[in-house]
């Protein structure tokens, strides 16, 4: 995991902050020790060690983040959190996982009214047994 950061919507963190601090190994301590940004206007003290709680305006919030980071910030799940970085346009390299399944309905990862956001194709490998497609995109110029 090469991210300096992780950043979770309020309901990936409780997700995670349930699943993560009893599990072992070198995953685990990486995600268990490193800093943990999550973004919510409801949560207030978070309980899982080296986290920091981001409120007020999300877009203001992860821009410094942004800025006072040096590495990467990942963003595992979080649609919500996701569509509103898309949208402040803070999102500087995708990394999609598209699974073989149609479901034919269901919310979408792209917002209405964003401003068009132009990337290009950097890394296309397929994983697992199933196919799953892991897409990684950077800024076009």
């Amino acid at each position: 995991m090469e991210a300096e950061v992780q950043l979770l919507g309020r309901r990936t963190y409780e997700g995670f902050a349930a699943a993560w601090p009893s599990r072992e190994g070198v995953f685990a301590d990486k995600i268990n020790n490193g800093a943990k940004y999550v973004v919510s206007n409801t949560l207030t003290d978070p309980e899982w060690q080296n986290t920091t709680v981001i409120s007020g305006d999300a877009a203001a919030g992860v821009s410094k983040l942004k800025d006072e980071t040096d590495g990467a910030i990942l963003v595992a799940g979080s649609g919500t959190l996701v569509q509103s970085l898309l949208a402040a346009d803070l999102v500087d390299e995708p990394r999609l996982m598209i699974f073989p399944t149609i479901l034919g309905r269901g919310r979408r990862l792209f917002p209405e009214g964003i401003d068009r956001l132009k990337f290009k194709l950097a890394e296309s490998r397929t994983v697992g047994p199933d196919g799953v497609q892991v897409q990684v995109y950077t800024r076009a110029e």
